[in-house]
């Protein structure tokens, strides 16, 4: 069933890549190839063959192309391990053990198996570090290790062998006990494994013999990480220690020697003690021969049956239980390049239960072994035989060698010994944070390159400007759209001179998710854990969610909620109701909700969601007076809101207006009711031909479509259809208009644009809407109509301008010094938010 799943799940990501046509073209071809052969195992065999110049696009089209930089600038040193999960002692030693001696040290860690490729490449974006433990370069893991590098996480590549050194490797003649088939697979898995150590920065080797291999290979550093007691191995075994005291109460007849064969691939390493064990049964017949695993031993040995204890492979406690219960320990390894790169586990797992060890000499066993006092070496069959006899026939000797066994690697092993020794230098020069930064981080809904709407304006305008000063970090947190990405995938890239976390959305979703998503908190949560901000703001949440603010909270991080629109007070966000019509409510009354919203339970759960965020924040930023005074109408006070009016780009010092025999009518709204786009239609079609044209921005233009039909308006002047500016282009759109039409149907937070064109001198003509209007002086710089379905208020002001179109040619805004530029906005938000962060530290 695993395989079943594994495969269903490869063939998915492969469709998603390559299409059903690309994908069963690469099967075909993979099989042909006669690459099927089991690489690794089974389970492991992949159905993306070679990154050819073919799909290399397509697979490309994962990531992002921008470069960002280096992670350990951006987070403190956090440890991805992208491991082969399917060998039980490897993922013991090699990962979980790892990912504990780091937890141990202060450094947080995470593991996940590396042919799980959108979970690996969504935590490469969070971490600072990361191992790949065993990882062959197949296309996908290649793609993981670019991506690394593409994020400028450092990369290491690490294994317990040789299997990357044919020529090292070639010398285990164990191999010539495999199947032809098994054998193929193995030199083929070969190469990929020194590409994969090719393509990273650094190895980790678990022995120095291992490491200077490395070394040799890549002529790169390779770092020592050698096996650890973990805290697991030591708790089993003084567990079993102390069951095997109480018990074994009288004086043992028996001496049981205990050989441990971890896979099938040991039978020639048996043959170098085969000739002393087979003496030592001969000689002493109170000796008993114990084999765990799989072993094919001499049909000489049948003479001893009665002897020879055989079990299977066996859980790991169960494997501790059967060495502890034995006299001797013995680990014979052939003389060879690749057993001088093996570890030394089977004397630390013998050890630290208290039984003694024969050793061959391989590198790592001379390290940990002092022959004659905690252990003996033996390289020799006639050494066998001598210091097995020696342990057979003295007790003393076998427990006071048993004693020293254990306190050297008990002291030499410890989880802390080898983390504070081999872990801490190899992760400290990854300490790279710069100190005395505050760290800042937006949670926007959009954010370049998804640039949609004036609330995003803001914050990508705000970012830009923190981020460009010296004492101040600017992160953000955002939605992501890529249709080959999964739910919830996250994507780092820089954008606005911020580094962007993008979390991909789901398209299928709840209403109640766009309030309360639980899977969008623990992704954030992730991004916090990585970057540790200072402060957060939570500029424009909906889809996102209040969870942001929850997750804050129990990060003990302050955040502030900026209440740029109704969406924290009502759940139609601009209180229009499903008419269309502003419900001109101040003090919203869930009475009057309830006749409006298509749930009123729903709303209700809503309600008491969202306005448990907004007490719970430790600031409160508002956009407008007029939107403070909104929220204090609904339960807030004076003093829990600021007011950080939103800022407007600045024209060019070059900026002047194109003249025209026509008056330039412009309007920026989309084709929404909500923001007047009915009212403008109607009242410029009603005009006669009078020397007018009307400006219409269509932003959905920029998306490949359009959704404002000109013809249809059936105008007696002229239309024209524009798509949407950007901040870079704001002067050049602003330059070939003369009023600006802005006829909101609902009380706006703020009104960026209105400010844009006064800033300008173009004249403005608004209706009574909130926030939008603080800055306008009806008669003076525009004029201000009522909010009202009814088109006539605007086409009147229309004409008002058309009588007196002369003046316009001169017009000068008069109040215009009066507008928020948006360093203005940055600099108080900055001191707001600095003094959120402050409160923190003490």
């Amino acid at each position: 069933m695993a395989t079943l799943r594994f495969v269903i799940r490869k063939f998915a990501e492969s469709v998603r890549i390559f299409g059903v046509a690309g994908t069963f073209g690469r099967i075909i071809s993979f099989t042909r190839s006669g690459r099927l052969t089991a690489l690794f195992t089974s389970r492991r065999a992949t159905l993306l063959s070679t990154v050819t110049d073919e799909n290399k696009n397509i697979l490309a089209s994962f990531y992002p192309g921008s470069s960002v930089r280096p992670a350990p600038a951006l987070m403190p040193p956090r440890v991805l391990i992208v491991a082969e999960m399917s060998i039980p002692q490897c993922k013991k030693y090699r990962v979980t053990q790892k990912a504990e001696l780091l937890r141990g040290i202060g450094i947080e860690a995470a593991v996940v198996d590396w042919t799980h490729f959108d979970r690996a490449r969504t935590l490469l974006q969070t971490h600072s570090i990361v191992i790949f433990y065993r990882v062959p370069a197949v296309p996908e893991a290649i793609l993981l290790i670019k991506e690394a590098k593409r994020l400028g996480v450092h990369t290491f590549w690490e294994v317990d062998d040789l299997v990357f050194d044919p020529e090292g490797y070639l010398s285990n003649k164990n191999l010539e006990t495999l199947a032809s088939a098994d054998r193929k697979g193995v030199l083929e898995g070969m190469k990929l494994y020194r590409e994969a150590l090719l393509l990273c920065d650094e190895g980790i080797a678990s022995t120095k013999a291992l490491a200077r291999a490395m070394r040799e290979v890549t002529g790169r550093n390779a770092c020592v990480v050698e096996n650890a007691l973990d805290a697991d191995t030591l708790q089993i075994a003084e567990s079993i220690r102390k069951r095997l005291a109480e018990t074994t109460k009288q004086p043992k007849r028996t001496v049981t020697i205990v050989y441990g064969s971890g896979t099938k691939t040991h039978d020639i390493d048996f043959l170098t003690a085969s000739d002393a064990l087979f003496n030592v049964l001969s000689q002493r017949p109170n000796v008993r021969l114990r084999i765990i695993g799989s072993l094919n031993i001499e049909d000489r040995f049948d003479g001893f049956a009665d002897r020879i204890e055989r079990y299977p492979f066996v859980s790991f406690d169960r494997y501790l239980e059967l060495l502890a219960e034995a006299d001797i320990s013995i680990a014979p390894l052939e003389d060879s390049i690749f057993n001088d790169a093996k570890s030394n586990i089977k004397f630390l797992e013998a050890s630290v239960l208290g039984v003694p060890s024969v050793c061959s000499p391989a590198d790592a066993f001379r390290t940990a072994v002092i022959d004659g006092e905690n252990g003996f070496l033996a390289a020799s069959s006639a050494e066998w035989e001598q210091k097995l006899l020696r342990l057979v026939d003295q007790p003393a000797l076998r427990t006071e060698m048993a004693f020293q066994a254990r306190e050297s690697v008990n002291l030499a092993y410890a989880p802390v010994q080898i983390a504070h020794r081999q872990l801490v230098p190899l992760i400290e020069r990854f300490r790279q944070r710069e100190q005395g930064i505050t760290r800042i981080l937006f949670a926007n809904v959009y954010f370049s390159p998804q640039s949609f709407g004036g609330a995003t304006v803001i914050a990508e305008e705000m970012a830009r400007r923190l981020a460009q000063r010296d004492d101040v970090e600017v992160y953000v947190f955002t939605s992501w759209s890529n249709s080959h990405a999964s739910d919830y995938d996250l994507v780092r890239y820089n954008a606005k001179d911020a580094t962007v976390f993008a979390v991909k959305v789901p398209v299928v979703r709840t209403r109640l998710m766009d309030i309360k998503d639980d899977a969008m908190g623990q992704v954030f949560e992730g991004v916090l854990e990585a970057i540790k901000p200072d402060v957060v703001q939570l500029h424009s949440v909906q889809t996102l969610g209040v969870t942001l603010g929850s997750v804050c909270k129990a990060a003990g991080i302050p955040y502030a909620i900026t209440l740029h629109d109704a969406w924290w007070l009502c759940e139609r966000q601009f209180m229009v109701t499903g008419e269309g019509r502003y419900c001109f409510q101040t003090r919203i009354d869930p009475a009057v909700c309830a006749a409006c919203v298509p749930d009123k339970t729903f709303n209700q759960h809503r309600t008491q969601l969202v306005h448990k965020a907004l007490l719970e924040a430790d600031g409160r930023i508002s956009p407008s007076a007029y939107f403070k005074q909104l929220y204090m109408h609904n339960g807030l006070r004076d003093d829990q809101i600021f007011v950080n009016k939103n800022g407007v780009k600045l024209p060019s010092p070059s900026f002047t207006r194109k003249r025209s025999d026509r008056i330039r009518f412009g309007y920026v709204g989309g084709s929404t009711p909500i923001k007047g786009y009915d009212l403008v239609r109607e009242a410029f079609s009603a005009l006669p031909e009078c020397g007018v044209e009307l400006i219409m921005v269509d932003n959905t233009l920029n998306s490949g479509y359009s959704s404002v039909d000109a013809k249809r308006m059936n105008a007696h002047n002229p239309v024209r259809i524009l798509p949407a500016y950007t901040q870079d282009t704001i002067d050049e759109f602003f330059s070939h208009i003369d009023v600006l039409l802005f006829p909101s149907q609902w009380k706006e937070s703020f009104g960026l644009t209105v400010r844009e064109a006064l800033l300008r001198d173009i004249w403005v003509i608004a209706t009574d809407s909130g926030g939008a209007v603080e800055d306008l002086t009806d008669g003076e710089n525009g004029y201000i109509i009522p909010i009202s379905p009814d088109s006539t208020h605007l086409r009147m002001a229309m004409e008002r301008v058309i009588a007196n179109r002369a003046a316009l040619s001169a017009y000068v805004n008069p109040f215009k010094d009066c507008i928020q530029s948006f360093d203005g906005q940055a600099a108080e938000l900055y001191q707001y938010l600095h003094s959120l962060a402050q409160k923190r530290s003490r």
